[in-house]
């Protein structure tokens, strides 16, 4: 998938071309769910949100990470969770 190419070309250190795959992947999860909440779409934007501030564009990756952050809440409501975490744990750094 466009998700995983992503997470492989980031790993590989190919910034510009992962954060293509991962926008483009963000692309069609929205137009597949429209403007619902799902978790798809909250796990793009945490990836992008790591794209974005491994390339050094801190305000673009915190906009990422926030957006997934408020996505993740909306679907797991107030109980702990691994995804909720995960999220904190990247603005926390």
């Amino acid at each position: 998938t466009l998700h995983e190419l992503g997470t492989v070309t980031r790993q590989a250190g190919d910034l510009k071309q992962a954060k293509q795959h991962y926008d483009e992947s963000l692309r069609m999860k929205r137009s597949l769910h429209g403007d619902r909440d799902h978790p798809d779409i909250a796990a793009t934007l945490h990836e992008l949100g790591t794209v974005t501030r491994q390339a050094g564009d801190l305000k673009q990756a915190k906009q990422h990470y926030d957006e997934s952050l408020r996505m993740k809440r909306s679907l797991h409501g107030d109980r702990d969770h691994p995804d909720i975490a995960a999220t904190l744990h990247e603005l926390g750094t």
